[in-house]
């Protein structure tokens, strides 16, 4: 009857007929549905115990005075909040575990046995993931004492489940540390792992991570948005904050359990509903008068301190929690609800770090536009617009002592608007350039726990989610226009890639876990699925893009680049690429503990992704590239990741252990990259350019751009990009292995010592197939120029995308922490980061990829060099202290001070150098003196090229001079990523003041300050870095007749730097906050 009572669970979560929608299920995703439930249904009937990934535990051993066993003792344990009880008996060798526990507490936990005297002990708090020992020892009733004795985890840091590197951050540390975004990556740099200013862990792309909230998987799958969650793009939070009970920064887990990532894992819980009611009501916010001057912008006319306040700004923040019994002590609910609004300008950081041409060129460009009968818009500050609204409901259902139901429902609405190239000091956007993003996401959670004796217990999860994005641009539908070789890259009309661009993604997720305790041995089986399906529309260049060499070119009509794609079907406007992808994951794993001071894990997962749709196939492609089919996709490529760890108890008391292990880790691709091989196979859409030494002219209505066979196109053939994948192309892979130390410290401070180092098994690198490598040599750079693109009247840029080993990374950290109720807590760590790779995969496209992979001779061969998410030196200190000046009134202070390698970048030429058909990825060569380099400028009037006076030299040289890497490598070319922007140091606060009132709750009373050394010196502060990870250094104006040399172009920014500093986090910030619980 209990496993009915599953299977009815599992059966009538199916009928909610979760996967309704168009062509969401094909017969390919239906049968590996129910392989999957055919092999959960087969386990759950055999003898086996859980412990789940969304909760706590307790183990231990239960024995009489003379230290034999006791079988058959019970113990109960029992979460006091809720009421729920927790029960199982001790088997024949005294060992007992309680699994699937709540979080949080306290708990009373009571064992007892017929004749023995009960024992009880109180107060534990337990942490997700921890696995509590409590050993106890039962006398005869006639004795008049007795004893428990806790060994082991005295927290979550010493703990026989730790192995790899891990850290935990609490509901508390949520609320101590100072935020404005109140986002994970705020708490996330909680961990030595973390980057401190981004959202990359172990020095890996961000993509690589993975995201699950109550044990399914929160991600953006298709790798759009920045922080690797839904709603990344429109650049809100995944969940509200204030519904997140706690969470793991999880990086080297050898429990084959946790999977989906070769970056890292945050694993998090949300709150629930206890049988006493709770409730809070919130708001924060501020405007231009919480934000300092800019201390590197001076204001015109010029003010009495000479910096620039911050324009017109308001950001706020408005919600609440409520929770508490509708059954006390069977049935709890939990709600909450959060509104957020932004209005924030930006400006053109160019005007004033720029070259002092900048606002003339601007004022031209605007003129120009406006002469053809377009309107530009402005290229002052522009305020955009980003508001949120976020809902969660949770259902906690104790059926029975063995029976425990979550139910949980999260919807996130929100939008941004984005308008880029405003913080370079080489390029200037008018606002027309700005796109909004709109985000809805909808995400439902079952959790079943169920224990059927004391030696089975399962837990089962089901989820589904459901992802909505839609970008476009803001103001009049126009063509894009760039003018790329004045002193500043000037750009005007929606931006080319938001004019046809649509995503859909819908993910239904299974897993069940198992474990069998077998004497001294915990045998595991479990299984973890994804099925997702994908509609993305993305038609770039939709209304047509323009590049202009200059502003005399514009005024001529005559671009140096034109695009345009449409579809091949002439019966639908804007097509959709439209693909499944299942996931299978299968794994088994033995925790032998040795001896009781030491524990071994070793275990093996198997993932599996199967593609069941195909891209159409495009028998072109197969006629000029042999062995190569748009259709092929990497379907059914086992990819197995055994892992092994240890954990030993050196002095048997749990003060100090040693740890770590070796394992493979199986992540996913943003799937993205898969998409591009079905929307780009070259029977979806097409595309037209600027032929070669023709000229389409220039068109501001964006219903008639010039098409195929209209002047200046050449041959009236349809062509398009083809992107294509490797068949034996296997998902990221790396092999990870970690030795950590964690040591009891006096005054309660525990000291960890952490070494990891991964190596690539399966990383990604993108081939151009159709490379004219018909070479030769560019004269003084010893550089090879190609042949640009064989197009055989088809195609543009063929690609493929293939798997690499080449690249490792490696991270030193010493770490102390110290967390105490009342008093003072902190958490302080350094980091060393290295991290090599060939390609670190940083855009969507995938002509993208391999344009903006900065190299020196071949595209298809890069070498492996330092990674754009090197991290470098890193330290961080997290303080709090609370003290109760007044009754039932804390006082808490506490702070958190980052300090960072700034970000690596490379030095690019902008122009096609070495003619691979790829604008901007060539490295600048640093010439030794004036003779090694040529510079010209254009006649502003004939627009012919002249040669650049001396004073050109000396402002390039004066440049070079000013870069520690470019003065001490001149007559070398430069390396990919081998500079890096200024260091960051960066300290912020937050003072919150409680006040209690007997019978009608708490007020609380927050301020965050933000960048607190800005605030003490304006001069003080700054964030500086080059707004890509690249800077255009020089720009290409053709070669020398005589000597066969490239010419170049440069201009002199105002800063004389390659960085700038960032607007808005180049300020002091605060916040007020204002909460009232209950």
């Amino acid at each position: 009857m209990q496993k009915n009572f599953t299977i009815k669970l599992i059966l009538n979560a199916l009928s909610l007929k979760l996967f309704r929608g168009e062509n969401m299920i094909n017969r390919y995703t239906l049968l590996s549905f129910f392989v999957v439930l055919l092999v959960t249904l087969t386990l759950m009937q055999t003898n086996t115990f859980a412990q789940g990934v969304t909760t706590a535990a307790m183990n231990g051993m239960v024995v009489d005075s003379k230290g034999d066993p006791l079988p058959g003792a019970n113990i109960i344990a029992v979460h006091n909040p809720s009421g729920t009880q927790y029960g199982t008996t001790s088997r024949v060798d005294g060992k007992y575990n309680l699994n699937g526990l709540r979080t949080g507490g306290p708990y009373k936990v009571t064992v007892s046995f017929v004749g023995y005297k009960p024992q009880v002990f109180e107060g534990q708090i337990l942490q997700l993931g921890q696995n509590l020992k409590l050993d106890f020892t039962l006398y005869d009733e006639a004795v008049e004492f007795g004893d428990i004795t806790v060994v082991g985890e005295k927290n979550a840091i010493l703990s026989t489940n730790r192995t790899g590197a891990e850290q935990n951050v609490t509901a508390r540390d949520i609320e101590l540390i100072p935020s404005i975004s109140k986002n994970f990556g705020d708490f996330a740099k909680l961990s030595p792992q973390a980057n401190g200013n981004s959202s990359s862990i172990a020095s890996r792309n961000n993509r690589y991570n993975n995201i699950q909230i109550d044990g399914t998987q929160y991600n953006d799958l298709f790798g759009l948005g920045a922080t690797g969650a839904p709603g990344g793009q429109a650049g809100t939070t995944p969940i509200s904050i204030d519904a997140i009970q706690e969470f793991q920064v999880i990086v080297a887990p050898y429990d084959v359990r946790y999977g989906g990532f070769t970056g890292g894992g945050i694993n998090a819980i949300t709150r629930s509903g206890t049988n006493k009611w709770t409730g809070s009501i919130f708001g924060y916010g501020r405007n231009q008068s919480l934000i300092g001057n800019g201390g590197f912008i001076t204001d015109n006319p010029v003010t009495e301190v000479n910096e620039q306040e911050y324009p017109d700004f308001k950001e706020y923040a408005v919600g609440f929690r409520l929770g508490g019994p509708i059954i006390k002590d069977k049935l709890f609910f939990f709600v909450n609800g959060e509104i957020t609004r932004k209005d924030q300008p930006l400006s053109n950081i160019s005007l004033v770090t720029g070259k002092s041409t900048v606002d003339s060129l601007a004022r031209r460009f605007s003129e120009i536009l406006l002469s053809k009968g377009m309107d530009p818009g402005t290229y002052g500050a522009t305020t955009i617009e980003q508001p949120s609204q976020k809902f969660f409901f949770r259902l906690d259902l104790n059926q029975s002592e063995n029976h425990k139901l979550t139910l949980r429902h999260n919807v996130v609405s929100a939008y941004n608007d984005i308008l880029a190239s405003r913080n370079s000091n080489n390029a200037l956007s008018f606002n027309t350039f700005a796109y909004r993003i709109r985000n809805v996401t909808n995400s439902t959670v079952l959790q079943v726990n169920s224990n059927f004796s004391n030696n089975l217990t399962n837990e089962l999860i089901l989820g589904f989610t459901s992802i909505r994005d839609r970008r476009a641009g803001i103001t009049a539908t126009t063509p894009e226009v760039r003018v790329m070789k004045e002193d500043a890259l000037l750009i005007a009309g929606p931006d080319r890639f938001s004019s046809a661009n649509e995503l859909d993604q819908d993910i239904f997720e299974l897993s069940d876990n198992f474990s069998a305790y077998l004497g001294n041995h915990v045998l595991t089986i479990g299984t973890h699925n994804e099925f997702f399906t994908f509609r993305n529309l993305f038609v770039r260049s939709f209304y047509g893009y323009y590049e202009f060499n200059t502003l005399t070119d514009l005024a001529n009509n005559t671009p140096s680049y034109y695009q345009r794609q449409f579809s091949q079907d002439p019966n639908v406007e804007k097509p959709a690429a439209r693909f499944s992808v299942n996931q299978l994951g299968f794994y088994i794993q033995d925790e032998w503990t040795v001896v009781p001071t030491f524990k071994l894990t070793f275990g093996v997962r198997a993932d599996i992704p199967f593609l069941p749709t195909e891209p159409a196939y495009n028998d072109s492609v197969a006629k000029y590239f042999s062995g190569y089919s748009t259709s092929d996709v990497p379907t059914g490529n086992v990819m197995f990741s055994p892992r092994f760890g240890f954990n030993w108890d050196v002095m048997g008391d749990r003060s100090l252990q040693v740890r770590g292990g070796v394992g493979v880790f199986t992540g996913r691709p943003a799937y993205v990259w898969m998409s591009n091989n079905f929307g780009n196979s070259g029977k979806l859409i097409a595309e037209v350019n600027q032929a070669s030494g023709g000229n389409v002219g220039f068109s501001v209505d964006p219903y008639n751009q010039p098409g195929v066979g209209d002047p200046g196109t050449g041959a009236p053939n349809l062509r398009s990009e083809i992107d294509l994948v490797d068949p034996n192309f296997k998902w990221p892979q790396i092999l990870r292995a970690n030795l950590g130390v964690d040591k009891q410290l006096p005054w309660d401070i525990i000291g960890t010592v952490e070494f990891m180092y991964s190596e690539a098994i399966n990383d990604l690198i993108y081939e151009k197939l159709n490379l004219g490598m018909n070479t030769t040599i560019i004269p003084g750079e010893n550089r090879t120029r190609y042949s640009g693109t064989q197009s055989y009247n088809n195609f543009f840029d063929v690609l493929l995308l293939k798997n690499t080993d080449q690249g490792y990374q490696y991270n030193f950290s010493i770490q102390l922490q110290r967390n105490v109720p009342i008093g003072l807590s902190f958490n302080t760590a350094y980091t060393y980061g290295v991290s090599k790779d060939v390609n670190s995969v940083l855009s969507s496209q995938a002509q993208s990829q391999i344009r903006y992979n900065p190299i020196y001779n071949n595209p298809n061969d890069p070498p492996l060099t330092t990674s754009s998410f090197d991290l470098g030196h890193r330290g961080f200190v997290s303080v709090s202290y609370s003290h109760e000046f007044f009754t039932n009134s804390p006082t808490t202070f506490s702070a958190f001070y980052n300090i960072q390698s700034g970000r690596p970048f490379s030095f690019t030429v902008n122009g096609d150098l070495n003619n691979d058909g790829l604008n901007g990825n060539d490295l600048f060569y640093v010439p030794k003196d004036q003779a090694d380099i040529i510079l010209v400028r254009r006649d502003p009037i004939t627009n012919a090229v002249v040669p650049a006076p001396q004073s050109d030299y000396n402002d390039l040289f004066g440049f070079i001079d000013n870069n520690e890497y470019l003065s001490s490598h001149k007559g070398q070319m430069t390396e990919r990523n081998a500079t890096r922007n200024p260091w960051n140091d960066d300290l912020d606060l937050r003072i919150s003041q409680a006040l209690g009132i007997q019978g009608v709750g708490r007020f609380e009373l927050s301020l965050d300050i933000i960048n607190v050394f800005n605030l003490v010196n304006s001069e003080w502060g700054w964030f500086q870095t080059t707004p890509q990870d690249t800077y255009t250094i020089v720009t290409q104006d053709g070669f020398d007749a005589t000597t066969g040399s490239p010419r170049y172009r440069f201009s002199k920014p105002a800063t004389n730097t390659a960085w700038s500093p960032s607007d808005l986090l180049s300020r002091w910030q605060m916040q007020l906050g204002l909460r009232y619980s209950f």
